[in-house]
């Protein structure tokens, strides 16, 4: 298993309800994440997303700077309620063995996603209007503690 995971939501979304993309403040996040990910933690070796759907392409879209920067490709392979799946996939292939994962997915199922990661003491829900968090978690497959910090990145931030 890996040594460190980092959970969070994708940046911010238009007003829109029907775009797949990122509001202009979610753009600059994106590219904010791609200086503080590797600086605050080290540089990741593998960068997961939710699968793209006609909904949303915001947790890719809030990776792509850093994998450009790091030359990393972002794995989609996996649908939002796909997490016990990707936790599973994470578990078996030696490939994420010690390395450092950043997984960026969709809010209503990023507790659950770190409960079956085996992280306890997991919040109920993430917040609506809450985009600044990371969810730090070291121990994998559990029981992993689990870590929750701001990214103070932006104007408006909480700090």
């Amino acid at each position: 298993m890996p040594s460190l995971i980092l959970l969070l939501r994708h940046a911010e979304k238009p007003n829109d309800d029907r775009s797949t993309e990122l509001s202009l403040r979610g753009k600059i996040r994106a590219a904010a994440l791609a200086v503080l990910l590797p600086a605050r933690f080290g540089a990741p070796t593998h960068l997961i997303a939710t699968k793209p759907t006609s909904e949303s392409n915001r947790p890719a879209l809030t990776l792509w700077p850093l994998g450009q920067a790091l030359g990393l490709a972002i794995d989609t392979r996996f649908e939002n309620k796909e997490y016990p799946q990707l936790v599973r996939a994470i578990a078996g292939d030696p490939k994420y063995q010690d390395g450092t994962i950043i997984i960026c997915w969709h809010h209503g199922t990023i507790p659950e996603l770190a409960r079956e990661l085996g992280a306890s003491d997991v919040p109920d829900h993430w917040g609506d209007d809450v985009f600044d968090r990371i969810w730090i978690l070291e121990g994998v497959p559990g029981p992993a503690s689990l870590k929750k910090i701001r990214q103070e990145l932006l104007f408006g931030d909480e700090g």
